[in-house]
This record gives structure tokens, C-alpha cells and sequence, in this order.
């Protein structure tokens, strides 16, 4: 008769071997539940591999397929669907994702919520949208991120938000009831924004950059409006890219990465057109960071692998996720729109891998059909802290 296995008290050698085939943090997770001798293992192994620790790969929130406002996590890692429901508030599609935190719009409304947190979501003072989209509400506010997690920094965080359909620029600090705006009358049309040294960076479709200190208003009517400090006037003779976003390199530099979508393919039924390409650029500061001295172009990404989309861009280590990611490579999701939404006929389905020295594609979460008419995939980066 075979003996029955002792899976609970496993030599330690044994456990280990297996913890080091896991990829995923939440694996660890699980692995860490199975038993009081199990999570020890894993607790101990966490608490020896900084590496590990600081090398956190995001993972895709992709729709449900039989609802709307559920959705699941997939792994690029693991080239997986991982069995985890997260409901939203609202079933259209995020306009953040920032510190493990997600943020929705209801009209005028922001709400950030952390679905893997049990805190209480945050709403956000209404924020004045003078203009928006008609029959498309969610996308007033374009894109919002946070200065730093609002569960370590519950005083201290800050919001930046790119508002209404011109792209205008606002942010509030935690606690405050009002928001502070930047003069739209002459800077608008604002496609990324993020924290960077101490300040605001922002850019815009034409290659714009500007930045601004967090200097509050005390105006609750919203009247006084702020100046921001112009790095660079793109101009109407530049190339135009509907999407452009800004990234902290692993090297603590900012990047601009340009996305060039062709519009007559978004909007046919295949699913490989869309995004056309990407050029990345390297922003020269003064030791201030008030001038921008030039831009200089990479013709390749060095030890980052970049994550775009909705989210606050992600650069995680190429060395480290040799394995799985590949190298010079920007991951993608669909974020698409232009003066007005596009209604994906198919989609969104612009999801894939560019690779910055060759130019090809590839993919990193193959298009399901019941995508079709939700919101839109969108990096997260899950907390994980071990206890």
C-alpha cells in the first residue's frame, strides 16, 4: 500500500523549489495559504529576495464575460486568466490606475476605489466640466493618477486630472475641497500627466510639455487659475499621435512615448491594425528640471520593458523577467480616442507588444470576443506585502 504524502510538513528544500517556479505574487499567495508550515516558507523566502520584492509585473484587468461591471486578471507571465472577480462602480472603463488604486467617472464625479484593499472607496470634489462628450460621460475625465498611495499617505497624496474635451489640466490634494485648475484659455488639449521630482509634468498630442508646481488655490469658485512653466511648444507643423504618455524609467529619467494609431484601421474588423508605431524620447532637464534642454531619441530600451494605457505608464526590469518578457518591448493596451470616442465596431481590441529596435508585434492577451462593447483593458499593479 502507498504510503499517503505528509503535504503540509514537506522538507523546506522541497517547499522552496516549488515557491521558485511561481512567477505571479498572488501564486505566493496562495502557496502561503495552503498552511501554517507552507506560509512560513514563503514569509521567509519574501522577506530574503528584495529583488522579488521590487520587481512587480502589472497585471491586466480585462472584462467579464457574462457581466459588465465584473472583471478578471490576466497574466502575461503566465499567459492566464487568474479566477479573481473585481467589481467596479460603474461598468465604463477607467480613467486611472495608480498605486494599485482605480479611478471611475460618473459625470462630474471621481471615485477612486482599490479592489484589492478592503478600504472604503475615495469620491473626489466635483471637478468643473464645462465641456464634455455627449453620450460618451466617461470620458470627461481623460486620465487621472496619484502623487503617492492614499493608504500609506492618507494626508499627504495628491490628484492630477486631465479634464474635459479640450484636455485641460487640475489637481487637489487629499482633504481638500476644491480643485485647483490651470489656465485652459491658453494651455489644453493635455493627453498624459504624472509626478515627477516634485512637480506636474504634462504633454499633449502636438508634443507639448509643461509642468507646474503644487501651488493651491484658495478660490473655491475655481477662478483663479494657475500658469504653467512651458518646456516645449510642439506646434501645428508636428507629427500628430493620439496617444502619448510619460515614463519613469528604471534609471529615475522621464520618457515621452509617442503611440501612432491610423484611424481608418481602428474602425474595420481587423484586429491586428490600430497601433501603427511608437518613438521614445529621453527628456534632458536642468538640475532644477525647469528647462528642458532637448530630447533625445532611443533607438532602443536599454533594461526597460514599458507598460502603457490608461494606467500610469510601468517600466519593470527586462534582466530580471528575461524569461517571460521580451526586451526592447512596449506592452500596450486599447485607450484610443480622438476628439471624440471611436465605438469600437469590434473591440477594444488594439492590445499587443511592440518591439522598439525591430518594429514588430506581437501579443500579450489574445482578443476574446466578449471584450466586444465593454470597457476597456487596463494595467494594474496589485499590492503585495507579505505578512
Amino acid at each position: 500500500m502507498a504510503m499517503k504524502q505528509d503535504w503540509a510538513n514537506l522538507d523546506s528544500l522541497a517547499l522552496n523549489v516549488i515557491l521558485e517556479k511561481l512567477i505571479e505574487p498572488i501564486d505566493h499567495i496562495w502557496f502561503g495559504s495552503v498552511c501554517k508550515n507552507w506560509h512560513s516558507i514563503a514569509n521567509l523566502n519574501h522577506q530574503n529576495d528584495r529583488q522579488f520584492r521590487s520587481n512587480i509585473l502589472p497585471m491586466l484587468m480585462i472584462p467579464m464575460e457574462n457581466s459588465l461591471e465584473k472583471r478578471n486578471l490576466y497574466s502575461v507571465l503566465a499567459n492566464r486568466v487568474y479566477p479573481f472577480e473585481l467589481t467596479m462602480l460603474y461598468k465604463q472603463r477607467c480613467c486611472g490606475s495608480s498605486h494599485g488604486w482605480l479611478a471611475t467617472i460618473d459625470g462630474d464625479v471621481i471615485t477612486w476605489v482599490n479592489p484589492f484593499k478592503d478600504v472604503a472607496p475615495i469620491i473626489l470634489p466635483r471637478i468643473d466640466v464645462f465641456e464634455s462628450f455627449k453620450n460618451y460621460y466617461e470620458f470627461n475625465v481623460h486620465k487621472v493618477t496619484l502623487s503617492a498611495d492614499p493608504i500609506s499617505s492618507p494626508n499627504d497624496y495628491v490628484v492630477a486630472a486631465i479634464y474635459t474635451t479640450s484636455g485641460c489640466l487640475a489637481f487637489i490634494k487629499a482633504r481638500q475641497e476644491f480643485w485647483t485648475y490651470i489656465d485652459y484659455t491658453r494651455h489644453r488639449g493635455f493627453i498624459d500627466v504624472t509626478f515627477y521630482k516634485g512637480l506636474v509634468y504634462a504633454v499633449s498630442r502636438w508634443k507639448n510639455i509643461v509642468s507646474f508646481d503644487l501651488c493651491y488655490s484658495s478660490d473655491p469658485s475655481g477662478k483663479e487659475k494657475r500658469i504653467p512653466n512651458v518646456l516645449l511648444l510642439g506646434g501645428s507643423d508636428e507629427t500628430y499621435s493620439p496617444l502619448t504618455y510619460l515614463v519613469k524609467s528604471l534609471e529615475g529619467e522621464l520618457w515621452m512615448v509617442r503611440r501612432f494609431v491610423t484611424i481608418e484601421d481602428i474602425c474595420n474588423k481587423d484586429h491586428n491594425k490600430g497601433t501603427h508605431s511608437f518613438h521614445v524620447f529621453k527628456l534632458e532637464f536642468d538640475d532644477k528640471g525647469e528647462k528642458l534642454l532637448g530630447l533625445l531619441k532611443l533607438e532602443s530600451l536599454g533594461d526597460n520593458v514599458l507598460f502603457v494605457g490608461d494606467n500610469d505608464p510601468v517600466s519593470v526590469s527586462a534582466s530580471y523577467f528575461s524569461k517571460y518578457l521580451q526586451k526592447d518591448s512596449i506592452y500596450y493596451s486599447d485607450n484610443y480616442f480622438d476628439d471624440e470616442p471611436v465605438p469600437y465596431p469590434e473591440g477594444p481590441f488594439d492590445l499587443g507588444i511592440y518591439n522598439l529596435k525591430d518594429g514588430r508585434f506581437g501579443v500579450h492577451c489574445p482578443y476574446k470576443t466578449y471584450f466586444k462593447g465593454k470597457a476597456p483593458p487596463i494595467w494594474v499593479v496589485p499590492p503585495f506585502q507579505w505578512s
